[in-house]
């Protein structure tokens, strides 16, 4: 049973977050260079297990792939609210799948996981008919599916790890990953609504983080972290970093921005008028561009 009083404040959050997003995008479209194929069923649920694919069109040979988790606290968020992101990333020559997950508090982990898994699995399988290039994967996921889209490499990566799970794993690996204002570490967060929302407790939230720290190893794809002086996350991008240097895995850390622009803050990479979220989704793909 949900918690009445999670969902209260996640749908407090909902509301007034959707409306950020409303203001930061109601000026953008898709561009007429790409196709975009809307509402496509991954998995049982008919809300949440829908993706979109963005594809550039007239492409004339099988293209690379990047996976976009969205972010929202584990709580907020639709491939809607980031269809403006995923469609501009497809201008750079990627095809794009865009996809829903089950929300919290109404579900708890490890829904989220779940559907990735099964989002995976379809792609898997019908990528041949999009023209879509698996040997050359990429994911990329800011916020909260900066968090599940680095879970979701572990079980990728470790099937020591993936054995922790009761779903059957794909045989695809991404070849990197970007991250973006990534929330590594719930129970560090200041508001604890996060661990209790997501994982069910702030007990669990601290226990399934150090475990996962134990199966992060030099199998795990090499990694583009990012922040902004502005981001409330900043310090975790720095540890995060850290951490996976110390477990020899090729990282790149790179802060955009200046204090004094108040625009260089958390998930800045999706507000398409900002110079420096166009120099960071270059940034990315140029990186991912190294393993083609």
């Amino acid at each position: 049973m949900t918690n009445p009083i999670l969902k209260i404040i996640a749908n407090k959050y909902r509301k007034n977050w959707a409306i950020n997003d409303y203001n930061r995008d109601k000026s953008f479209t898709i561009p007429q260079n790409i196709q975009l194929i809307k509402d496509i069923s991954y998995g049982p649920n008919k809300k949440w297990n829908l993706l979109d694919i963005n594809l550039p069109k007239n492409a004339d040979s099988p293209l690379a792939c990047i996976v976009s988790f969205h972010g929202g606290g584990f709580f907020y968020g639709t491939k809607e609210t980031y269809q403006f992101y995923a469609a501009d990333l497809a201008g750079r020559d990627f095809a794009v799948i865009n996809f829903n997950y089950r929300l919290s508090p109404e579900n708890r982990y490890p829904k989220h996981l779940e559907d990735c898994n099964l989002m995976m699995s379809w792609l898997k399988e019908n990528a041949p008919k999009y023209n879509i290039d698996l040997e050359r994967l990429f994911f990329v996921g800011d916020s909260a599916g900066a968090h599940l889209a680095y879970f979701y490499s572990t079980i990728l990566t470790n099937p020591d790890y993936a054995g922790l799970y009761n779903f059957k794993v794909p045989a695809v690996k991404p070849k990197a990953i970007a991250l973006n204002c990534g929330l590594y570490n719930i129970d560090n967060d200041k508001n604890p609504i996060l661990g209790k929302a997501y994982f069910g407790s702030v007990k669990n939230s601290i226990q399934k983080e150090k475990e996962i720290k134990n199966y992060i190893s030099k199998d795990f794809p090499p990694t583009f972290i990012t922040s902004a002086p502005n981001d409330f996350l900043l310090d975790q991008a720095k540890i995060f970093s850290d951490f996976l240097a110390s477990k020899e895995i090729l990282t790149k850390l790179k802060i955009y921005g200046s204090k004094e622009d108040l625009q260089a803050c958390h998930v800045f990479h999706l507000n398409q008028k900002l110079e420096i979220a166009k120099n960071c989704n270059d940034d990315e793909c140029d990186f991912f561009r190294t393993f083609n």
